[in-house]
């Protein structure tokens, strides 16, 4: 198994399957972590701390950033993974981009993107924990707020913020 990984091309996307957990080579390195979350929808009904299946997106309440709390009252908030074709703009002078973009420019390895919780109201991409919120939803200066950090299971407690 441990030459499978390592005689790999750097650009192969090799997995292994191994005890309930996955071996996979990230920038050059054998990485062991578990399997791709499957499909879930939780909703966020104003709780300090969302417990998903594969860890907790915590929403810490600050004024002037992250994601603006009068524009969660306004649909319902969804926390699901990622299923593709997803945009979102960081800011007024960039254009809409594709999420899977900026997760690859982010350096955030396949598993990780495939597993990484997505804040949506309604229908739409609201933020992306650890890439940022919309425009349409970042708080504005003196507006109450939410960071959103995501806290995978079987990690420190580091996560990203938005």
């Amino acid at each position: 198994m441990l030459a499978q990984l390592t005689r790999a091309a750097p650009d192969a996307r090799v997995l292994l399957a191994h005890a309930g957990l996955e071996l996979g080579i990230h920038r050059g390195r054998v990485v062991v972590h578990a399997p791709p979350v499957g499909p879930f929808a939780v909703t966020w009904n104003g709780e300090a701390a969302l417990a998903l299946p594969h860890g907790m997106l915590e929403w810490v309440p600050v004024v002037g950033a992250g994601i603006a709390a009068g524009a969660l009252a306004e649909s319902p908030v969804v926390v699901r993974r990622r299923t593709g074709g997803e945009r979102i703009q960081l800011a007024a002078n960039r254009p809409r981009q594709a999420l899977k973009g900026l997760l690859q420019n982010a350096r955030m390895p396949a598993w990780e993107r495939a597993s990484l919780p997505l804040v949506f109201c309604g229908d739409t991409l609201a933020a992306a924990p650890g890439i940022g919120t919309d425009l349409r939803f970042q708080a504005g200066q003196d507006v109450p707020g939410y960071l959103i950090r995501w806290h995978p299971r079987g990690t420190d407690g580091a996560g990203g913020d938005d």
